[in-house]
C-alpha cells in the first residue's frame, strides 16, 4: 500500500493546472509504457493507453489537470491524513485516481493477474468545462463496453447515477456613457441594466434538480462616468433538460427586458457545455460496481449529482460511464484532503474494477 501513497505524493509534486499538463502526461506515459501498455495522444493532449486481456473492454478514466489553486502543492501527512501546508489545494482531484490506476496496473503486471481488455484515458482541461474530453477521438475508444470515471468526492463506494446538463450564458450590456455629475440623465447605465436583470431572476437553488448562478459581473470604468458596458456570466444546470430550458429562457427574458426598459442593448451568448445522463438501475456498469463493492464489503451508495465530469462526454458518445467517488474532500480549496485509508480503499476498488 505504501506504493500507492508514494505514487500519489509523486503525482501531487507535478504542477498540472489546466492547459499545463504536458510534463505530467509525459511522466504518466513513461509509467504506462514501462508497464507494457501501448499509448497514443489526440489533438487535445488526452492520453490513451491499452492493455489487451480477455473478455469485455473496460475503460478507466481520470483527468490530469488540477485547479490553479493546486499549483505548488506541498503535501503533509498527519494522523493518516494527507493535506497541504494550507497555502494551496492538494490536487487529490484527480491525482488520487491517477495514482490508483497506475498502482493497479503495476500490481497486474507484477503478479501476472488475469484481466479484461483495459483502456486508460487521462484527459486534459477537465476543470475548464471538460474541454479535453470534448475532443476525445471516438475511434481510439472503439469497442469499449463500459467505463469508470474515477472523479468524485466522498468516501469510496459512491456511484453517481445521474449528472446534469450544463449551460453557460454570457450577457454583454451596452448603454450610453455620460458625465455622472453634469449630465447623468443623458446616459444609460450598463451596470443598472445588469443589476435590474439579476434582481429579476430566480437564482441559486431552483429545485432539487436545478441550480442557477451568476459567476461574474464586470463593469470597468471611472466613478464619475455613467458606465456604458457590463459583462455578466451565468450558469444553469439541471438533471432535467425541460427544467433547464425553462430556467435559461426565464434568465434570457430578464436580460432582454432590462435592456429594453432602460433603452440599452444586450448581446446574449448561450452555450450548452455538456448534456445530462441517467443510468438505468439495472445498467451493466452499475451492476459491476455493486459487485465490486459487495466483494470488498464497502458500503454502497448510489446518488445523482449536479456536477459534471468526463463521464458526461463519454455517455454522450454512447459509452456507459459511471462516476465513482475516490475519497477526497474539500476539493478546489486550501482545505482539500484525503486519508490514507481512503487511498487504500480506492486502490482495492480500482483493482476489482480492473480485474473483474
Amino acid at each position: 500500500m505504501q506504493t500507492m501513497v508514494d505514487s500519489f505524493l509523486s503525482l501531487v509534486s507535478f504542477d498540472s493546472p489546466s492547459f499545463e499538463e504536458d510534463r505530467l502526461a509525459l511522466y504518466l506515459e513513461h509509467k504506462l509504457l514501462s508497464l507494457g501498455l501501448s499509448t497514443q495522444y489526440d489533438e487535445a493532449g488526452n492520453l490513451y493507453a491499452y492493455l489487451p486481456g480477455s473478455g469485455p473492454t473496460v475503460l478507466l478514466n481520470a483527468h490530469m489537470d488540477t485547479v490553479e489553486l493546486a499549483r505548488g502543492a506541498k503535501p503533509v501527512i498527519e494522523h493518516g491524513i494527507i493535506r497541504t501546508d494550507g497555502t494551496t489545494a492538494l490536487g487529490a482531484d484527480d491525482k488520487a485516481a491517477l495514482a490508483a490506476i497506475l498502482s493497479v496496473l503495476e500490481t497486474i503486471r507484477e503478479k501476472g493477474l488475469e484481466h479484461p481488455n483495459l483502456v486508460v484515458l487521462f484527459t486534459t482541461a477537465e476543470e475548464q468545462g471538460l474541454l479535453g474530453a470534448k475532443k476525445i477521438d471516438p475511434s481510439l475508444l472503439a469497442g469499449v463496453d463500459y467505463a469508470f470515471t474515477l472523479d468524485a468526492s466522498q468516501d469510496v463506494g459512491l456511484a453517481i447515477t445521474a449528472a446534469p446538463s450544463y449551460d453557460r450564458i454570457e450577457a454583454i450590456f451596452t448603454g450610453k456613457g455620460a458625465h455622472a455629475g453634469f449630465k447623468p440623465e443623458t446616459g444609460i447605465s450598463a451596470i443598472q441594466m445588469g443589476s435590474d436583470a439579476v434582481s429579476a431572476m430566480h437564482l441559486l437553488r431552483i429545485d432539487e434538480e436545478t441550480t442557477a448562478n451568476i459567476g461574474s459581473f464586470i463593469a470597468e470604468g471611472a466613478k464619475n462616468i455613467v458606465c456604458d458596458k457590463a459583462t455578466l456570466v451565468f450558469e444553469a444546470r439541471s438533471l432535467s433538460n425541460e427544467k433547464l430550458e425553462k430556467q435559461v429562457s426565464s434568465m434570457k427574458e430578464a436580460l432582454e427586458a432590462s435592456a429594453a426598459k432602460h433603452g440599452g442593448a444586450v448581446q446574449i451568448i448561450h452555450d450548452r457545455l455538456y448534456d445530462a445522463y441517467r443510468h438505468h438501475p439495472e445498467a451493466p456498469v452499475l451492476q459491476v460496481f455493486r459487485k465490486a463493492c459487495e466483494t470488498l464489503s464497502f458500503p454502497l451508495r448510489e446518488e445523482p449529482t449536479l456536477g459534471g465530469s468526463d463521464a458526461n462526454i463519454l455517455n454522450a458518445l454512447g459509452i456507459p460511464a459511471l462516476v465513482c467517488s475516490i475519497g477526497y474532500e474539500e476539493a478546489h480549496t486550501k482545505g482539500e484532503y484525503i486519508t490514507i485509508e481512503q487511498l487504500e480503499k480506492l486502490y482495492l476498488l480500482t483493482m476489482e474494477l480492473a480485474t473483474l
